[in-house]
């Protein structure tokens, strides 16, 4: 499986039509192999993708812990984009699941390719970034098998110490803190061009 198997570029048009320019960006990590055995089940029988979704809310934006993270680490919400589903349909509901929330989309922020590297296997993973503002709902997650613990709001300049923080895990979390690192860095420069 390649990059170009889990990207429409018509769906990738029609967004950046939408909701402004797209930045594309492309990574490749190293990763153990729990990691990279976890993410190949995630993406061969669920999804071809995943939505991270950027919600201003009263206080700042709105990251999430879960009941099994380390503790103290927060970070962006995010979901799966399933196979035969749009990456719009997967927005809107993966912010109901996790957080109670209707949404509107203020912009397509960017499309992060990854390649996921392990013991000289390759595996592709891309990530679409929204900014989103709450449109309806109350903060609160609604799927129970989520296990979202709690929530917290930051200031857009805090996103560079929560990325640090995911950057520094160690052990299994390591590759999947390296990982989830990168989307909280595209943020923040990103934000600061809007």
């Amino acid at each position: 499986m390649d990059i170009e198997t889990l990207i429409n570029p018509e769906e990738i048009e029609a967004l950046a039509r939408q909701y402004g320019p797209v930045e594309r960006r492309s990574y490749s990590l190293e990763v153990g192999r729990r990691n990279f055995e976890y993410w190949r089940r995630e993406l061969v029988e669920k999804r071809r993708g995943e939505v991270v979704f950027v919600v201003r809310g009263p206080g700042g934006l709105i990251l999430h812990t879960k009941d099994f993270y380390p503790p103290g680490t927060y970070r962006l919400p995010s979901g799966g984009v399933r196979w035969g589903e749009s990456v719009l349909s997967a927005l809107h509901r993966e912010a109901r699941e996790e957080m109670g929330l209707e949404v509107e989309v203020d912009r397509f922020l960017g499309l992060l390719e990854y390649e996921f590297r392990c013991q000289g296997e390759m595996m592709p993973f891309v990530s679409y970034v929204f900014l989103v503002r709450e449109a309806g709902g109350e903060l609160a997650p609604q799927d129970k098998e989520e296990r979202i613990l709690s929530f917290r709001q930051v200031p857009v300049a805090e996103l560079s110490a929560i990325a640090d923080s995911l950057r520094a895990m160690e052990g299994d979390w390591q590759g999947w803190g390296e990982f989830r690192a990168i989307a909280h860095d595209f943020v923040v420069e990103m934000m600061g061009s809007i």
